[in-house]
């Protein structure tokens, strides 16, 4: 007795349906790369000071101005200056420090600015819009009756700090005034923001 045996023939597909079925079936070797952050070109300056204007600090004692430039930290992108009017008699210091930080992106930027006080804090502190989202300043109440080594008599000081983010950079403003008599809280405020919107315009692309 013969048996028959029917043989199966392989199904052969076309090559170009055989290669999208492979490549449907392979796993992706990586997910698509979320697009980079928008770049907008803010950058830090050198000798940042030296090109601010110092005649809003003049005007407030008749001082002679002076700048410091603090060393460039490439290894953290991060530059410190400082701005200055002082008069010896009557005594009277008014001191502007401009800290700036460039970030990786203007997201990661506004990040860096620090949280506002606890209510329980000393003075008074609330947002500037006119710089940006995020931006606020931090006035602390007058210090009255200090006594300086080799000064006369007491003077008064007053500490305030604007902080800003704008593109990738972000800028902590700090003015420090000594002196008989120092400016009030309004006068305060628009000397940082004044200061602010020049650092940011030298910074701009």
């Amino acid at each position: 007795m013969t048996l028959l045996v029917r043989q199966r023939r392989a199904a052969v597909l076309p090559p170009v349906l055989l290669a999208a079925l492979l490549a449907g079936c392979a796993p992706s070797s990586s997910e698509p790369a979320a697009p980079p952050a928008p770049q907008t070109g803010y950058h830090l300056v050198e000798e940042l000071c030296a090109q601010l204007d110092p005649q809003p600090l003049v005007a407030l004692n008749g001082g002679t101005p002076k700048t410091r430039e603090w060393p460039p930290r490439p290894d953290r992108r991060m530059s410190k200056c400082t701005l200055g009017a002082s008069l010896r008699d009557p005594i009277s210091m008014h001191v502007l420090t401009v800290s700036a930080s460039l970030a990786e992106s203007p997201e990661r930027a506004r990040e860096r600015l620090p949280r506002q006080p606890k209510p329980q804090a000393r003075g008074t502190w609330h947002e500037v819009p006119q710089l940006g989202d995020g931006a606020w300043i931090w006035i602390l109440p007058i210090d009255e009756g200090l006594e300086i080594l080799d000064l006369p008599e007491p003077v008064a000081a007053r500490h305030a700090t604007l902080h800003v983010a704008r593109g990738e950079i972000s800028v902590m403003l700090n003015l420090v005034s000594t002196a008989t008599e120092v400016p009030d809280e309004a006068e305060t405020e628009a000397l940082l923001v004044t200061y602010a919107e020049q650092a940011l315009s030298l910074m701009a692309p």
